[in-house]
C-alpha cells in the first residue's frame, strides 16, 4: 500500500471543520478502587498514557495499562464504572537485553543518554496478545538518545489474560519509522525544536501494527505508520527492510495523534491533540484507512486544566453508537471517564 495523502484543498477544508467541532459531554466518571503503581513505590500513578482491553468476558474486561515513567506495565480489571488495578509486569530491565530482536537504532538524537525508563506511550490488544510501545523518540527536555524508549513489546496471554511466556522485545519499529516517507525524515530529531518523530498510539489490525505519531505535524497533517507484525517479530538480529504503509490524516495545524483504538469493522478511532505543548483541543476522529474521504470528526473533548488526554479505549459498540474510555496524563490514576459517541455507518 502506497502512502496516502489528501489534496491540500481537502486538508484545508477539513481543518476548518476541526476548528468548529462540537464539544463532547462525558457520560460517567470511572472510579479506581486502588492506586495504579508509579515509578516511585507507594506513590499513585499520575502519568497514564495507554490502556487496552481484551473482549468482555463474564461482564468484566481484562486490560493492560502503561504510563510514560518506569519500565513496567500493569494489569487492570474493568467492570461497570470501576477499575481495579492488578499486578505489574516488567517490560524491560535495567539494561538492554541480548534477546531483543533486530538492531538498536544508531546515530540519532542530540546526545547520548542512559538506559532508563521505557517511556511507554501506547498499548494495543489483538489475537491473545498485548502490545506495548515506547515513544521511539529522543527525550523531550534534553534531546537524549535513551535506547530504553525504542522498544516494542509483545505479551502473549491466555483466555483469562494471564501471560503465557516471556515478554518479546523488538527494535524493528525504528527501522519502519525511518522509512515512513516525509515523516520518517524526522526520526531521531529533537522533539522540542525540530518537530521530532515520536509514537503515542498503536493499534493492531490483522498483521499490521499501526503506530500513531504525535509528531511530526506537517502542513495540517499527522501520520499513521503501518508495520508488519511478521517483520517486526521475525527471529534473529537482522533489521527490518520492508517499507511501511503511511497514511496522512487531516489533523489540523500543530496537532498529532495521541492514541488509537481499532473498531471491529477495521476503522480506527483516533485521539488527536497538540503535537507539542500548545493550547489546542483534543478531538476524536473516525478514520477509514482505505477510504480517507470517509474520515469523520466526532467532536472535541471538554477543556481540562492540569490534565492531557492520552489514553483511548473502546469499551462497547452497537449498530449506531460506541462507548469509549478516556484517560488523562496528570491527574491521579488517570481520571478515567467514558463517552458515548454516534457511530457513522461505514461505506466499504
Amino acid at each position: 500500500m502506497r502512502s496516502r495523502f489528501l489534496p491540500a484543498f481537502a486538508v484545508a477544508l477539513l481543518g476548518i471543520s476541526l476548528a468548529q467541532a462540537a464539544t463532547l459531554v462525558p457520560e460517567q466518571r470511572f472510579k479506581a478502587l486502588a492506586d495504579f503503581s508509579a515509578r516511585k513505590p507507594g506513590k499513585p500513578a499520575r502519568d497514564v498514557s495507554g490502556l487496552a482491553c481484551m473482549p468482555v468476558a463474564n461482564g468484566a474486561q481484562r486490560c493492560l495499562l502503561i504510563n510514560d515513567e518506569g519500565a513496567f506495565a500493569q494489569f487492570a480489571g474493568i467492570a461497570e464504572n470501576r477499575i481495579t488495578p492488578g499486578a505489574t509486569l516488567p517490560i524491560i530491565g535495567t539494561e538492554a537485553s541480548p534477546d531483543t530482536l533486530g538492531q538498536p537504532p544508531q546515530g540519532i538524537c542530540r546526545t547520548a543518554g542512559r538506559f532508563a525508563e521505557l517511556d511507554g506511550e501506547a498499548v494495543a490488544y489483538a489475537d491473545h496478545a498485548f502490545y506495548v510501545a515506547g515513544s521511539h523518540g529522543c527525550s523531550r527536555t534534553k534531546g537524549e538518545f535513551r535506547l530504553s524508549a525504542f522498544h516494542l513489546a509483545r505479551i502473549k496471554v491466555d483466555a483469562e489474560g494471564a501471560p503465557t511466556g516471556r515478554v518479546e522485545l523488538t527494535y524493528r519499529l525504528s527501522d519502519m519509522l525511518r522509512r515512513a516517507g516525509e515523516a520518517g525524515a524526522f526520526f531521531g530529531k529533537s522533539l522540542m525544536d525540530a518537530n521530532g518523530l515520536n509514537v503515542e498510539g498503536i493499534a493492531v489490525a490483522g498483521d499490521t501494527l499501526w503506530a500513531g505519531l504525535r509528531a511530526p505535524s506537517l502542513g495540517n497533517r499527522s501520520f499513521l505508520v503501518g508495520a508488519s507484525l511478521e517483520a517486526l517479530f521475525a527471529p534473529g538480529r537482522a533489521p527490518a527492510t520492508e517499507a511501511p504503509k503511511v497514511v496522512a490524516l487531516p489533523a489540523g495545524p500543530d496537532r498529532g495523534i495521541r492514541d488509537l483504538a481499532l473498531l471491529p469493522d477495521g476503522r480506527l478511532l483516533v485521539l488527536l491533540g497538540p503535537a507539542q505543548e500548545q493550547s489546542l483541543p483534543y478531538s476524536l476522529m473516525l478514520v477509514d484507512i482505505i477510504r480517507l474521504e470517509n474520515t469523520r470528526l466526532l467532536g472535541d473533548l471538554p477543556a481540562r486544566s492540569g490534565g492531557k488526554a492520552e489514553s483511548l479505549t473502546l469499551l462497547a459498540q452497537d449498530r449506531t453508537s460506541l462507548t469509549v474510555l478516556i484517560g488523562y496524563d496528570g491527574p491521579k490514576n488517570g481520571h478515567f471517564e467514558s463517552y458515548r459517541l454516534p457511530l457513522p455507518a461505514g461505506t466499504r
